[in-house]
């Protein structure tokens, strides 16, 4: 049998490691990641407005159409052709120090 849920004890406090938060390759990644994401948006709206459909608008060519976005959409971001995930990641970056100091005087969240 299984003990019961109760018994289970409190690990106690975790300790929290925010390396993977202070890297400056990580806050890149992530930014190019919302650059994409919202690429990807926009493209979507921009493809609601259609006038009508083609000859060849069927399921098959608006998943092609879809996936086709998605990949245009993380090389415009890798590229860095809009240049939101460089401003994103200076701004996160920049922020990062003011976080830290907050947090050693105790300042609430």
């Amino acid at each position: 049998m299984t003990a019961p849920i109760n018994s289970i004890q409190s690990a106690g406090p975790a300790a929290v490691d925010d390396s993977r938060r202070a890297s400056r390759a990580n806050l890149e990644k992530a930014a190019q990641k919302f650059e994409a994401v919202f690429v990807n948006m926009m493209l979507k709206e921009a493809r609601k407005t259609s006038l009508g459909g083609g000859m060849f608008e069927n399921d098959a060519m608006r998943t092609f159409r879809d996936m086709q976005d998605a990949r245009f959409s993380e090389e415009m971001a890798k590229r860095g052709t809009l240049g939101i995930a460089k401003a994103m990641a200076d701004f996160l970056d920049r922020a990062q120090p003011m976080a830290a100091t907050d947090e050693a005087k105790g300042a609430p969240e």
